[in-house]
């Protein structure tokens, strides 16, 4: 008989794997419709998200982690070599997440 903790949570680790994939697609598509637009996407998002109230500001950065850090990257004007160091981050965290979604669906 199978532990019922175990499959538990396996299926945990796959639902936030999911989320992750789901949040980091969000990301680079709104990175793609971002740049085709000018960049003015960019700056409604980070007007919306600093528009939150507190309480729900933090629930945001929280939930969206990835994406508020890259519309805080992007508003922040940070020179160049800034910019590719958080731009080569979000990549290597996009790849963790979903190299942990894969290795969930393959222990299923």
């Amino acid at each position: 008989m199978p532990d019922p903790r175990r499959t538990r949570d396996q299926r945990l680790q796959l639902a936030l794997g999911t989320y992750a994939v789901v949040v980091f697609a969000v990301l680079w598509l709104g990175f793609a419709v971002g740049l085709v637009t000018g960049g003015q996407v960019f700056a409604d998002a980070w007007a919306w998200l600093n528009g939150l109230e507190p309480i729900a500001r933090i629930a945001a950065w929280i939930l969206f982690l990835p994406i508020a850090v890259g519309l805080w990257a992007w508003n922040a004007g940070l020179p160049t070599p800034a910019m590719a160091a958080i731009g080569a981050g979000l990549i290597a965290w996009t790849l963790v997440a979903v190299g942990s979604l894969a290795r969930s669906v393959r222990r299923r």
